[in-house]
């Protein structure tokens, strides 16, 4: 007897066939769209998303209704007003409000973020960037009132034919953000759980920064010129930029030199504990030559590899 085969989770990589596959209409612009759910606009919005990853970001205003939200493995029931941020490569779903759901939402690309900096540069830094719980901040109604009123600024100028409205809505979308990293910080003073959360998933992603590293030293597949922060990035699935801020936030180094510390370690040890020449430990650890090898370890050490050997030794 023949089982099903699992049902396949698609990977929406555009505007476009996201909002195909939640049966809605097509974005006015590939990079950027707002939307308001309202049910005395949209008579027949009435239905349950399937799973699905997509490549993009998500800011939700809930402002009335009841809605179950799947991200990742968390599950959350939203009854009160709240904000809602999503990232991406998530598998998200959602299903049918019990009554009316009412809303405003966001979604911009990795390309948006790219053409505007100062986006890229607070979404990245975000604490709760890529997190796997679903975490929506409930607000009071001083918080919805004027997070209600940017929304509405955005779609004004969103609908516009303004040739520069993309820049005015890229400054309402920072202002967005950082009422968002405020909101976090206000629950992570009391939301024990979520500061929790947080902690141990960008301790779990340094660890594995560091052990992707070293498996690679290890496998003598460590190289220089080719295994950058954006390739480990990508072996993490996560942002080069989010890797390098979770990095900064739990060991005080950048990203790049978090690389460089494991590297030295590695190359210690061989200096310390094996036979091999300078020649031979520069091109396990990637570099193109042993000149290149030396100024890198005394760099870092102040001492060349082979006046380090000769220490050791005693």
């Amino acid at each position: 007897m023949h089982q099903n085969a699992p049902e396949k989770i698609p990977y929406l990589r555009d505007l476009t066939g996201f909002y195909k596959h939640v049966k809605a209409s097509p974005p006015l612009h590939k990079e950027f769209d707002i939307r308001q759910i309202d049910p005395e606009v949209l008579k027949n919005y009435d239905f349950a998303a399937k799973p699905f990853r997509h490549s993009f970001y998500c800011m939700a205003l809930f402002l009335e209704g009841d809605i179950s939200l799947n991200t990742g493995f968390w599950k959350v029931r939203l009854k009160r007003p709240a904000v809602y941020f999503k990232t991406p490569c998530q598998i998200v779903s959602w299903q049918k409000p019990e009554r009316w759901l009412k809303e405003y939402f966001v979604v911009f690309t990795e390309r948006f973020l790219a053409d505007h900096k100062f986006l890229a540069d607070i979404v990245f830094d975000l604490p709760f960037f890529q997190l796997e719980k679903a975490v929506p901040l409930e607000l009071d109604t001083e918080e919805v009132e004027l997070l209600k009123g940017i929304y509405e600024q955005i779609m004004l100028e969103y609908r516009s034919d303004k040739t520069d409205k993309f820049s005015i809505i890229a400054s309402y979308v920072h202002t967005l953000l950082l009422h968002v990293r405020r909101l976090y910080f206000k629950y992570a003073e009391t939301d024990q759980v979520l500061t929790s959360h947080i902690h141990q998933r960008e301790f779990h992603l340094v660890e594995s920064f560091r052990s992707q590293i070293r498996n690679k030293i290890a496998e003598g597949e460590f190289d220089n010129r080719h295994l950058t922060v954006k390739y480990f990035a990508s072996l993490l699935s996560t942002h080069p930029n989010h890797l390098n801020a979770v990095v900064k936030r739990q060991t005080q180094n950048t990203a790049i030199a978090f690389m460089h510390e494991q590297i030295l370690l590695e190359s210690k040890s061989l200096l310390n504990q094996t036979e091999l020449t300078v020649k031979d430990i520069a091109g396990r650890l990637g570099f193109t030559d042993s000149s290149h090898f030396n100024h890198f370890f005394k760099k870092h050490t102040g001492d060349t590899p082979v006046s380090y050997r000769k220490a050791q030794m005693g």
